[in-house]
């Protein structure tokens, strides 16, 4: 209440050009202060040299001839020049109760457009006790982390992400169905 009667008995030199001028300096101030003491929340940005390789999904299939691992990635490009990927890798795959999978490659050469993303794969035939422990594993929900490595060319220049490690992936895997049980009948 005391504040608006010293406004109402200032209000001509208040609302003059001085006044307002002050008016506006104190304001400004007011704000900055205000400003320094609101701590603005960590930004979380993780680095990168003008790409990004982000895990999408994976898929364990045992059902064919020759059992394999793929993983799906994003491939980012953030530069205003063509991107060509010389190398993808997942270090290292882990899945569910599996153990891990290491050295995962890029299925294909890929260039990216500026300022675009791709999906890619890196895919490779699994060993044989890694074949067979993937299709004996119990079902369960399928999440896993993988680590990942990548270079391109731009212009003649490498740039590199990563290593990017423990990154969250979800996944299947494909097995053979199980042999159905025999019933004797009478």
């Amino acid at each position: 209440m005391r504040a608006l009667r010293w406004v109402w008995d200032n209000r001509q030199w208040l609302f003059s050009g001085i006044g307002l001028a002050a008016l506006t300096a104190l304001v400004a101030i007011w704000r900055r202060r205000r400003a320094r003491k609101v701590p603005s929340g960590p930004l979380v940005r993780h680095p990168h040299s003008g790409f990004e390789v982000m895990p999408v999904h994976f898929m364990i299939d045992v059902t064919r001839a020759v059992p394999q691992v793929e993983v799906e990635l994003r491939a980012i490009n953030y530069l205003a020049r063509p991107l060509a990927l010389r190398e993808v890798k997942v270090t290292r795959f882990v899945a569910g109760s599996l153990p891990a999978i290491d050295n995962i490659p890029l299925a294909y050469e890929v260039t990216l457009e500026p300022r675009s993303s791709f999906l890619i794969v890196c895919a490779r035939a699994l060993a044989d006790s890694e074949a067979r422990t993937a299709a004996n594993a119990p079902p369960s929900s399928w999440h896993g982390s993988v680590s990942i490595v990548a270079r391109g060319m731009v212009r003649g220049k490498e740039i590199s992400f990563g290593p990017a490690t423990a990154l969250k992936i979800d996944g299947s895997v494909l097995r053979p169905p199980a042999s159905p049980l025999h019933v004797s009948g009478s």
